[in-house]
């Protein structure tokens, strides 16, 4: 099924469960330098691509593979894993504000039907009468995205909410492997800025309320778990 994807560094035996809209932009940047890459030009913009696009680790790369979700659960009991995830509100309100409400809404969110008049609640009542694989990656439930074939989550799962802290134990993790990955994360990407308390104040219909917590469940359920781990 579509949306899924996993890098793959087999040097140190690491994958990355990607989620975009949960600081993959930065975190696929701290991973690049871990690999040696060759200049490789996007055939869509004919810029060079960067470690922000799958394509850079489909292409530009020997020392790092791209996985669709079968070859990873071929390698799961081999690899260390990790990923971060977010409140899946806040992840679908930014997914709203930065593919929907711009001057011309992206491609392939409009060929889905959004469009830049519609509410959020509208938005997330779309979203939620998609059936899962026709749903944008930027709308597709974390739960999904970051497990394998069999429905495994990945070793270390982190949170955006407590991106310092939870980058931290993820990098004594990864020294306990010999891997050097950078103690501070690039913040290439300033949207979640302010969004702390942002999904106490984002209002749906009730009905859509439902529908939301039906689709999204499982997110709900694994962000309150993990959020919960943090308190003293």
């Amino acid at each position: 099924m579509k949306g899924k994807g996993f890098i793959y560094i087999p040097h140190h035996k690491l994958v990355y469960a990607r989620v975009p809209k949960c600081a993959n932009t930065s975190i696929k940047t701290a991973l690049s330098e871990l690999i040696q890459a060759v200049p490789t030009t996007n055939p869509r913009t004919e810029r060079a691509l960067e470690p922000t696009n799958d394509r850079f680790w489909k292409n530009c790369t020997t020392e790092a593979k791209f996985l669709k979700s079968e070859k990873y659960t071929a390698l799961r009991k081999k690899v260390f894993c990790f990923t971060f995830i977010r409140e899946p509100l806040q992840r679908l309100h930014s997914c709203y504000r930065e593919k929907v409400l711009r001057p011309s809404v992206f491609p392939a969110m409009k060929r889905l039907g959004y469009d830049k008049t519609m509410s959020f609640s509208e938005f997330v009542e779309l979203t939620c009468s998609l059936s899962l694989d026709a749903m944008d990656v930027h709308t597709q439930p974390q739960t999904f995205l970051i497990s394998d074939s069999k429905g495994k989550l990945p070793d270390f799962i982190g949170c955006i909410e407590s991106m310092r802290t939870d980058w931290q134990r993820l990098n004594e993790q990864m020294l306990q492997r010999d891997i050097p990955i950078s103690r501070e994360l690039p913040h290439l990407n300033s949207s979640r800025k302010g969004e702390s308390n942002q999904s106490q104040s984002i209002r749906l219909l009730e009905r859509v309320q439902r529908q939301f917590e039906m689709t999204y469940g499982l997110d709900i359920q694994l962000h309150q778990k993990l959020t919960a781990a943090q308190l003293p």
